[in-house]
Formats: structure tokens, C-alpha cells, sequence
């Protein structure tokens, strides 16, 4: 079986030479522009390398995009664009509207504590989503699909990544004050901001990527294992709300990933 290259391998190649070129024309120090262009070395490498392999390449390339979007994440991390405090106003004088708008409502009276940790623990699960969705591929018969998967899932997150060098924001928790029932808050909130400072950037994604990797793969997964891919909706939808109640991400951030995750979906599916 011959290796080739489909979207999925085109759509990261084209990312990684993009911001790559793009390195170079940003007024970065040496630092940062190293890592950029190791980065989408390191990207471009994976996708070449199973080119000589057959068959062995065919299945080394279901996988490797698990590697390609922290690469792609990680990449476009580095550049330092400014913080649109402009932009970051708007979404957050969206979200306060949205705050008020549930406290008025008393739905966050009863157990503050348990209904925060419930959403902090779906919040958690949005790291081993994406792997977790290819096994369930996997252990169904349909690893064929993989490329499918993925071709719903790496332009959404893609794009999401892609808007750090021009568009950049801080996340909600970062620039608010102390909420008012810190001292309620789940323990597992302690560990997630342990989890968030060691694995992310800690600048905001607009859209949110988290919300798109969620909400593709559970699409994928109605369409393989409707049970399964159920769950996994419901879990997406955690996901989100945990997303913007713990502050991670704003309401605006997850309703769009969520928005852009289903348009690839459908139009990745219409094309079958």
C-alpha cells in the first residue's frame, strides 16, 4: 500500500511552512524564532517520514496528527503578538452579561461546590479526547475512517491555533478579579491550573481549540458508534461549559469552536 498524501497531511504541511515563512518576517528574537522553525521542522519530518514505509506509513500515518497538533499549538505559541485589549473587552463584557444572566437565574446557588467540580472533571477529560476517540475507532473496526477524523478535526483546531500571531487575548481567570466563591471551589480546580500552566501557552485561543477537538470528535463517533459518540457529545458539551464556567476560555471562544467543529463535520461528510 502506497502512502499518500491526503487533507489532512496537505492542510499540516501547508500550516507548518506557513508560520514557518512567517518567522521570518516577524520582528521576533532568535529564541523564539528557533523554536518556531524547530517546530515546524519537527511537524514536517512526521509527516514525510512514512512516505518510504508502505503499509507500516499508512498506519504510522493514522496517528501521528496526535503529535502534529500540539506541534501546530506549540508553534504558533512562540510569536508574541501584542494583547488586543480591545477585543479582549468585547468578549469579556459578553461574558459578564452572560454571569449576571445566570445569577439571576439561582441555577449556581444550589451545590456550587459539586456542580464546580462536576464541570472542572469534564473539563479535564478534553486532554485525552482526541486520542481516546481514535481507540474507540480503533477497537470499532473502523479504523479506515481515521482519515475522515481527521479531516474534521485538524482544520477547525488549525485554525484556532492559527490566530495567536494576530489576534491574541489572555484567558478570563487571568485578567479578572477573584470570583466571590473562590473559597467553594472543587480541588480539582487546583489541579487543572497545575495541568493548564504545564501544557498550554497560557494565552487564550480564539476560537477555542478545546471546544473544536471536543465537539469534531463526538460528531465523528455519532456517525461510527452512535452510543459511544453520545457520550462523547455529552462530554463535548461539559467540556464547553466547564471551558467558559472556570474561567479557561470566553463563552464566546467555545461557542464559535464549537460552531466551526460542526461546519467541518458537515461539510467533510456531505462530500462522502
Amino acid at each position: 500500500m502506497n502512502v499518500v498524501f491526503g487533507p489532512p497531511e496537505w492542510i499540516s504541511l501547508i500550516f507548518f511552512l506557513f508560520f514557518s515563512g512567517l518567522a521570518w518576517v516577524r520582528p521576533l528574537d532568535w529564541e523564539r524564532r528557533l523554536k518556531i522553525m524547530g517546530l515546524g521542522a519537527a511537524g514536517i519530518a512526521l509527516l514525510l517520514l512514512p512516505l518510504p514505509f508502505g503499509r507500516y506509513g499508512h498506519a504510522f500515518q493514522r496517528f501521528a496528527p496526535l503529535a502534529l497538533m500540539p506541534l501546530a499549538y506549540w508553534q504558533t505559541g512562540q510569536f508574541s503578538a501584542p494583547i488586543n485589549e480591545r477585543f479582549q473587552a468585547i468578549l469579556a463584557a459578553i461574558d459578564r452579561r452572560i454571569l449576571e444572566a445566570l445569577g439571576r437565574t439561582g441555577l449556581a446557588v444550589r451545590n456550587p461546590r459539586r456542580l464546580n467540580a462536576f464541570f472542572e472533571y469534564a473539563y479535564l477529560c478534553v486532554y485525552p479526547m482526541v486520542p481516546s476517540g481514535l481507540a474507540v475507532l480503533y477497537f470499532a473496526g473502523a479504523i479506515e475512517r481515521a482519515n475522515e477524523f481527521w479531516t474534521v478535526i485538524l482544520p477547525p483546531a488549525y485554525l484556532c491555533y492559527a490566530t495567536l500571531p494576530f489576534l491574541r487575548t489572555l484567558p478570563p481567570r487571568s485578567v479578572e478579579e477573584p470570583r466571590v466563591q473562590k473559597a467553594k471551589q472543587a480541588r480539582i480546580r487546583g489541579f487543572n491550573l497545575i495541568v493548564v500552566r504545564l501544557v498550554t501557552h497560557n494565552s487564550n485561543t480564539f476560537p477555542s481549540g478545546h471546544a473544536v477537538a471536543a465537539v469534531a470528535v463526538a460528531l465523528v463517533l455519532m456517525g461510527v458508534v452512535p452510543l459511544v459518540g453520545a457520550v462523547y457529545l455529552f462530554l463535548a458539551i461539559s467540556i464547553m461549559i466547564g471551558a467558559f464556567l472556570g474561567r479557561y476560555h470566553y463563552a464566546a471562544d467555545v461557542v464559535l469552536g464549537g460552531l466551526i467543529a460542526a461546519i467541518s463535520f458537515v461539510a467533510v461528510t456531505s462530500s462522502r
